[in-house]
Order: C-alpha cells, then structure tokens, then sequence
C-alpha cells in the first residue's frame, strides 16, 4: 500500500485531513487564540504576586533536584549558588 503525506492512497481509511479533522483543527486553534491571553494573563499576574522567598524556593525545587556531579566535577561552583538562593528561599 503505497503513503503520501496525507495517509494511505488505498486501504479504504480516512486521510488525516479530511474535513472534519480540517473543522475541528480550526476550532481548536479558533479556541486557543481566545484562551492564549487569557491564560497568559493569569500566568503573569500569578508570577508577579510571588515573593522574594517563594521565587527562591521554587527556583531550588526545580534546579537543585535535577544537578548531579558528573565524572571530574565534583559540584563546587555549583555550591556558593545553591548556598545563596537557599538563603533567598528561606527569606521572610
């Protein structure tokens, strides 16, 4: 059975571009360019409503968990780093 970029030329199913597919790509983008903003707004508004301290903690959770030593490194630039924004996440 030979393929195009479209889906099978024989076999009997369904291109991946059909006109359905083509109605319900749209509206999901239709959707998004609504909902983007919006989300986008809140994101911003969430981040800028963060203190000194909660930025700092999540900055450790999301960085700290995923840094290992690898083969010759034993981590020590990374210490006086990590050092400070522990402090800055323990921050009142």
């Amino acid at each position: 059975m030979a393929e195009t970029r479209r889906g099978s030329v024989s076999g009997g199913g369904t291109a991946p571009f059909d006109a359905e597919s083509r109605a319900q790509t749209k509206q999901w983008l239709d959707n998004w360019k609504r909902a983007g903003p919006i989300l986008e707004d809140i994101r911003v508004r969430e981040l800028r409503q963060l203190t000194e301290s909660e930025s700092g903690r999540i900055v450790c959770e999301v960085l700290w968990p995923s840094v290992t030593p690898g083969g010759g490194d034993d981590g020590e630039g990374l210490t006086p780093i990590k050092n400070a924004l522990r402090q800055l996440a323990l921050r009142p």
